[in-house]
């Protein structure tokens, strides 16, 4: 029988991992993608929302509401870094927002992996991630110009970990750029709070939180400043239901949030209370960002959600380890512990 050494074990594992991700990422680029965002006939809109962008001035002489892009023009960092891609490659505008899209999207499956097993066993780590990828189909849909979704959503995962590990250097220095990618990431400090506030320790973590939220606003205001005119009009929050009410009455139970958040609300109920420190508050911090993101957003289009399904996910998965688990009987009492606890 051929045997292999712990090395050549987790060098198959990280090829298969990386194999898994790239044949993910190719998958939903070129055959979802290529038949929704990236359509050939969206091309010339791509390009106008892009110039548009650069240079602050919505097209056609309209307000950015009036175009359905509240604050879209001060998520400035993926469009100026695709400008430099194309300025520097000749690629078009398209190729370049693909290259940077699928560049963060691999990274993204490759970080949730490592995301997720902080908190579960590899088995449980490859299910949550094709479940995400089965859920990122949903974010190609009801929009054509949202490069900084892939981006976003990998820095919040940086983000997450970061706060995890209490590492605010990094994250005073990862914040700005967060949030120029996509503004709502500064509300993060919440979670820091949240994760490492004690009683024995409130006063630091507090300072701390003031420290990185002052970041985060600073770089939220700067952006106001220089980029004005992004939330020139609003919808009241009334408006705003009642346009998520008529969305999911019309798609019924294939209204995206639906899908994407039913089975692991479910199953974090479930395993968060044996959960440690960290998952539990990322558990209630999306709980927490999804009442904004259903009375804000068009909670149909689910990318904008895709944070708080992250937050959601290692509670999910401890929650499916234990609806999985076998339960004890006079005849597998043996089985209680972990396959390392038996002689």
């Amino acid at each position: 029988m051929m045997t292999y050494t712990p090395r050549a074990l987790r060098f198959a594992r990280a090829i298969l991992l990386v194999a898994v991700a790239a044949i993910l990422t190719l998958v939903l680029q070129r055959w979802v993608g290529n038949t929704t965002i990236y359509r050939d006939e969206l091309a010339s809109k791509r390009a106008e929302m892009h110039a548009a962008i650069l240079n602050n001035e919505p097209p056609r002489g309209e307000s950015w509401h009036q175009i359905g892009a509240d604050g879209t023009n001060m998520r400035v960092f993926t469009v100026y870094l695709a400008e430099l891609v194309r300025w520097s490659t000749a690629l078009s505008v398209t190729k370049a927002y693909i290259l940077i899209e699928s560049a963060a999207l691999f990274l993204t499956f490759i970080l949730l992996f490592f995301y997720c097993r902080r908190s579960v066993s590899e088995p449980y780590c490859v299910i949550g991630l094709l479940y995400f990828g089965c859920m990122v189909v949903l974010t190609y849909h009801y929009q054509f110009f949202h490069p900084w979704d892939r981006p976003w959503l990998l820095s919040w995962i940086v983000l997450i970990m970061f706060v995890w590990d209490g590492r605010l250097l990094p994250l005073m220095l990862l914040l700005p750029i967060a949030v120029s990618i996509k503004w709502d990431t500064a509300v993060l400090p919440a979670l820091y709070w949240l994760t490492h506030v004690s009683k024995a320790d409130w006063r630091r973590v507090t300072l701390a939180t003031a420290g990185l939220t002052a970041v985060s606003l600073g770089a939220f205001g700067l952006l106001m400043a220089t980029r004005p005119g992004g939330f020139d009009l609003q919808r009241t929050v009334v408006q705003q239901l009642a346009i998520n009410w008529g969305d999911f009455t019309a798609l019924k139970l294939a209204y995206p949030p639906f899908l994407a958040f039913t089975l692991p609300l479910v199953l974090a109920a479930l395993g968060v209370s044996g959960a440690d420190r960290r998952v539990k508050a990322s558990a209630l911090f999306a709980v927490l960002l999804l009442v904004p993101l259903a009375s804000k957003t068009n909670a149909v289009e689910v990318r904008a959600e895709m944070a708080a399904f992250v937050l959601l996910l290692p509670a999910a998965l401890l929650g499916l380890t234990r609806a999985l688990a076998p339960h004890p009987t006079s005849g597998n009492l043996e089985g209680l512990g972990t396959p390392g606890s038996r002689g």
